[in-house]
């Protein structure tokens, strides 16, 4: 990939065509890198690093701006940015966490940053810091942090997770890149089939045959596990607990487990 914009807005929805009555399928977060692959009305499709394609509202990226600064990483789940160091000032945008921007200066536990689309804004460095390298203890702690938030049907950020897009964005987090969806995470990094094998932070797929996989679920060990199915949510597969979740057993694929 070739990265030619930047998306400018903390969440972009991504659709499947050009228009906003199309199915959301993924979405962007501010200060990401995407490739532009054409125009059409209003809509660029673009290529993210996963490999991802979509269609973006153009007015949603921004081109040809080369930021200077320091690179920082927002390590809070929801960040406000504001037009001057203070919480009182205007707020001009925000973002979500793992968006990598630029930090022009630190002033009094303020950090001055550097816009995708060239402009600054004021936001408190206490929100941002480094992840921790890539563990199995990471990816189950970072998991947690995420109980109660929403699914949402293309959703990858915490304004909205759909299955597949929770897995990628934890496993992002670390530096670890997976495929958008979970047919595609499914296909790659076999362990076994038999869901009993599962170590903390294998991947646990489920569906309808081994071809149609619909569902992925992040293993906890001892046959639990955490998933976006209506809301980020703990389940097991053990009838004794008061979380099992028996349509999942009876739909269980595979293990597969993912490192750097």
């Amino acid at each position: 990939m070739t990265p030619n914009a930047t998306i400018n807005v903390s969440v972009s929805n991504q659709y499947r065509e050009p228009s906003y009555a199309s199915e959301i399928v993924t979405q962007g977060i501010l200060g990401e890198k995407v490739e532009i692959l054409e125009t059409e009305f209003s809509f660029s499709k673009v290529r993210q690093a996963d490999g991802y394609e979509s269609w973006i509202s153009a007015g949603q990226i921004v081109s040809g701006h080369q930021l200077a600064g320091e690179d920082i990483t927002v390590r809070s789940h929801f960040l406000r940015i504001y037009a001057e160091p203070s919480t009182a000032a205007e707020g001009i945008k925000d973002a979500v966490i793992g968006s990598k921007l630029k930090a022009i200066e630190e002033v009094d536990g303020w950090y001055h940053i550097a816009l995708p689309d060239g402009s600054t804004g004021w936001a408190e460095k206490m929100h941002f810091g480094p992840f921790p390298a890539y563990s199995a203890e990471i990816i189950v702690t970072l998991a947690r942090e995420f109980l109660g938030y929403q699914y949402s049907w293309g959703g990858s950020t915490p304004k909205g997770f759909d299955c597949s897009g929770f897995v990628q964005t934890i496993f992002r987090l670390v530096d670890c890149l997976l495929p958008r969806d979970s047919w595609q995470q499914q296909q790659r990094n076999l362990v076994s089939s038999d869901y009993h094998v599962a170590q903390p932070a294998d991947l646990l797929f489920f569906g309808a045959a081994p071809d149609k996989v619909t569902h992925v679920a992040i293993s906890l060990g001892n046959e639990h596990f955490i998933h976006a199915q209506g809301w980020v949510r703990l389940n097991s597969f053990k009838e004794t607990d008061t979380d099992f979740n028996r349509d999942l057993l009876n739909t269980f694929i595979s293990v597969n487990r993912y490192s750097v």
